[in-house]
């Protein structure tokens, strides 16, 4: 290429970019925010959430935390917690299905659970929902349980966290010294 040919472009290409200042601004700010973003650090709270939801739901441990927040409503003082269950947490999971009609009476019908490989040899099955579980019922005794104003928080408190209605929980006033 010749010295002026080149000219001729860098003169054309600096007109161009006078024209389109904004949206070469705008792309420059685009490509410069994709390479510092870090596409990984948003994959991996989804990852971590999944982890989460498939080890299942622990019962003991959230009869603890749901415990111990309600033992800070003010006058309910020392407070144990029981729940029961209706039904326990379940993955519902994609699933593949084959059918096939030989003739009018015969026919086959085949279902597979739908897997996703992982990185290195692991393999997930695509999970369409989860199920959380459902709770039957609950008894809370606490020491605050004589004042009715203590009670009905309680009560609420339980209902609005275990999604059961009031007349499913139980407050009772627990005895003075040690269980």
């Amino acid at each position: 290429m010749k010295k002026e040919d080149a000219g001729a472009l860098l003169g054309r290409l600096r007109g161009l970019l006078v024209k389109y200042r904004y949206a070469v601004a705008v792309l420059a700010a685009g490509v410069l925010l994709l390479s510092l973003g870090g596409g990984e650090e948003k994959a991996e709270p989804a990852a971590q959430v999944q982890q989460g939801m498939a080890q299942g739901f622990n019962l003991a441990e959230f009869e603890r935390a749901a415990a111990a927040q309600l033992s800070r409503i003010d006058g309910v003082g020392r407070l144990e917690l029981m729940l029961t269950l209706e039904s326990t947490g379940e993955s519902v999971y994609a699933q593949d299905r084959r059918e096939s009609v030989n003739g009018e009476l015969n026919g086959s019908r085949e279902e597979s659970i739908t897997v996703v490989s992982g990185s290195g040899y692991e393999q997930k099955p695509v999970t369409v929902k989860e199920l959380y579980p459902t709770f039957r019922g609950a008894v809370v005794l606490c020491e605050g349980a004589d004042d009715i104003h203590v009670r009905c928080a309680v009560v609420e408190a339980v209902s609005t966290l275990c999604g059961i209605g009031a007349d499913k929980v139980a407050v009772l006033k627990m005895q003075g010294g040690e269980p």
